[in-house]
């Protein structure tokens, strides 16, 4: 099956990126392929954790809503102090996209049968269309016209699994030159290094860990390195019990 294409560009994905701290975005449902229906969205997206729902319309709005919590049908609203709608405009791309967080998060996610609810505020595919309702006011406020610009119908809705990435820098901390220069030259520098301590004639390094901790993996993979072409000196695998049963000492 081919692989289903996210509708953000590069550029639109970064400004969605940057309403939380570093993630990934994961697409898992695409209306226009899966169909504008409830099922297809339930099938797509149920119990996949935070989730965030893009809607898109002719006027270059982007806008939907995000939730940490599972859609999983309970029928009932879900509390989610972390719940915000966002709006961004294509046209407009040095924007900052508008976040608008949930008022009373007791009834952030209305998760029913039904299409994203974000509090009855923002529903999405309700009626099994191309189209959204907004009511704002009571869990979210908002002006509508800087949500979606007036237009409810949808040219696409796609909903994404929100991964987090952890602590990451915004740019290298350095410049790494990964060239065949470069790899001679750092192969060199290690196979010509000696101990500042005249006692010490070379440097030994012990690997220690429990069983399939990856010893050998690790110890194979850097004589590969030093050799040219791939090892297999010391037998690795998957085994209850260790695969080494012998101490070796190998030179590089």
């Amino acid at each position: 099956m081919a692989e289903v294409k996210s509708n953000l560009s590069k550029q639109a994905e970064s400004q969605l990126q940057s309403l939380f701290e570093p993630v990934k975005l994961s697409l898992l449902y695409k209306a226009s392929i899966h169909g504008y229906n409830n099922a297809a969205f339930h099938n797509k997206c149920d119990r996949q954790g935070p989730t965030l729902t893009v809607g898109y319309n002719n006027y270059g709005f982007i806008f939907g809503g995000y939730t940490s919590k599972s859609f999983t049908q309970t029928g009932q609203y879900l509390a989610d102090e972390k719940a915000f709608l966002f709006s961004w405009k294509s046209n407009d791309p040095e924007k900052q996209p508008l976040r608008i967080p949930v008022v009373n998060a007791q009834y952030a996610i209305l998760d029913n049968n039904l299409g994203p609810n974000f509090g009855a505020a923002l529903i999405f595919l309700n009626g099994n269309v191309a189209a959204v309702i907004t009511n704002p006011g009571q869990y979210y406020t908002f002006n509508a016209a800087e949500l979606h610009g007036g237009d409810l119908n949808l040219t696409e809705c796609e909903v994404y699994r929100v991964e987090p990435l952890g602590y990451a820098l915004e740019k290298p901390w350095r410049t790494v030159q990964w060239k065949a220069e470069k790899r001679k030259e750092l192969i060199d520098t290690i196979r010509s290094y000696k101990p500042p301590v005249l006692l010490v004639p070379q440097v030994r390094v012990l690997l220690v860990g429990p069983v399939g901790a990856g010893k050998s993996s690790f110890f194979n993979s850097i004589n590969s390195v030093f050799r040219g072409h791939v090892t297999n000196q010391a037998p690795a695998g998957s085994s209850a019990t260790s695969l080494t049963t012998k101490v070796l000492e190998t030179r590089m």
